[in-house]
């Protein structure tokens, strides 16, 4: 059985998780959890240990203990970007696992946005990206591209991390078509049941999740990938750019 402060530790990140406190907030005092009956002053300051170890809060005299700010979105434009400066899609701080992949027949979405039928066989990719500090979810992402492609790219059927960049990388090598258009899309939706499911939150989390699509367009008009990033709650996407 583990430690009382575990339990807490887990009940609070649990919390962050889903939203409920959010980057910045204040949990509560040391003092008002004890009175609340969550353990001794004792099992309150080991959680609250336990939490800034795993990188989910700062504590520090005079200001208590706060919700550190997570890490950013990333827009599957600037994921391949990085990948041709650095060689991976990966921000600082960051990593991905479960990556799957398989034949699967289109849904009307996914059909609308190749430009196809809906039942004709695609390929999807997924993938999980991570706080490597914490372990947290920061995005889930899925990519559907047509199967006669992937027929060409065997490795695209592999599923684990492509080497040599992303899909869209070797997508364009094979076929010499460059990319000419992104259309993207942003917007918030409440949490649904595989939401929850694929960002490791709890089931009954009602938070708002943020939601980028992509339509990736080649030379020939052709769209090669539709690509959809569920953002877990509290994440937020920025973009900097430099004057003119």
């Amino acid at each position: 059985m583990p430690p009382k402060w575990r339990d807490l530790a887990d009940e609070i990140a649990a919390q962050i998780s889903s939203g409920e406190y959010s980057p910045g907030d204040r949990l509560p005092k040391i003092e008002e959890l004890a009175f609340q009956g969550k353990g001794s002053k004792t099992t309150v300051h080991a959680a609250y240990k336990a939490l800034e170890a795993d990188g989910l809060v700062t504590s520090s005299r005079g200001h208590g203990t706060i919700v550190r700010a997570r890490a950013t979105l990333s827009t599957a434009a600037e994921r391949e970007e990085r990948s041709k400066l650095t060689g991976s899609s990966w921000r600082a701080g960051e990593r991905s696992d479960s990556h799957m992949a398989g034949i699967v027949s289109a849904s009307e979405e996914v059909a609308e946005a190749l430009g196809i039928s809906a039942g004709t066989p695609v390929l999807r990719r997924s993938r999980t990206y991570r706080d490597e500090h914490t372990n947290a979810v920061v995005s889930h992402s899925t990519s559907w591209i047509p199967a006669t492609i992937a027929e060409e790219l065997p490795e695209l059927l592999m599923g684990k991390r492509l080497s040599g960049g992303t899909s869209i990388d070797l997508i364009t090598r094979h076929t010499g078509r460059p990319v000419t258009r992104r259309v993207s899309a942003m917007w918030a939706r409440i949490t649904t049941p595989a939401d929850a499911e694929s960002l490791e939150i709890p089931q009954d989390t009602r938070a708002a999740v943020i939601v980028l699509t992509v339509r990736v367009i080649d030379s020939s008009g052709a769209t090669i990938e539709y690509g959809v990033d569920v953002g877990g709650p509290g994440r937020h996407w920025t973009k900097e750019e430099a004057s003119q």
